[in-house]
């Protein structure tokens, strides 16, 4: 998805590239080359000591599910005020806040904007954060049709997509359950106007 007036920041989502997606091949870390000790272990305690790591690529997906409305904080309006501003085209916007469970890692919150059926991955941010940089808020961004597809097997261990019916599991969850926020695109405009994320330098 394209933002109006500022090309799409995938380095963001790169951010938490990685955590989305069951991969069937866990990276072996460097440090765990099993070399001349793998004949004299037994089978048992090979499974036991890999077992987190073979399982780590399928936690998000079976864990990740909308539990209720996101709670209010006053980051939440300012950021998706800053999101219409510079990537919707729409007079009205509708968006449902979902919290997810579990809470507290890359994602606190999936975001169902309605006009454009995208689902967006949303983490809290400090309160403080400095304008211009709500960006830092929204991770990944799925539209359907576009980032969604039919099989598990045909993700392929894409951190980008998603299975159909996983999206529209989230989808409903943040429909019947989210906090609906509706934000007009004049109001975006005025309230948060179009800035460039500040450099660090």
């Amino acid at each position: 998805m394209s933002l109006n007036g500022q090309t799409a920041n995938h380095a963001l989502q790169r951010t938490v590239a990685g955590h989305r997606g069951c991969h069937r091949h866990a990276p072996w870390p460097p440090s765990l080359s099993l070399g001349r000790w793998a004949a004299p272990m037994k089978t048992t305690r090979l499974l036991l000591l890999f077992m987190p790591l073979l399982l780590a690529g399928c936690m998000h997906e079976r864990l990740l599910h909308v539990t209720g409305p996101y709670a209010e904080s006053p980051l939440i309006k300012r950021s998706l005020l800053w999101w219409t501003s510079i990537s919707s085209t729409n007079d009205t916007n509708h968006f449902y806040v979902g919290a997810t469970k579990p809470a507290g890692g890359f994602v606190d919150a999936f975001v169902y904007w309605k006009e454009e059926r995208t689902i967006i991955e949303y983490r809290e941010l400090n309160p403080d954060l400095p304008a211009g940089r709500e960006a830092l808020a929204f991770h990944h961004w799925l539209k359907l049709d576009v980032d969604t597809v039919d099989t598990r097997d045909e993700i392929a261990g894409s951190n980008y997509v998603e299975t159909h019916r996983t999206w529209v599991d989230w989808m409903e969850g943040c429909l019947s359950q989210g906090r609906e926020y509706v934000i007009t695109l004049d109001e975006a405009r005025r309230l948060s106007p179009r800035r460039k994320i500040p450099d660090d330098n």
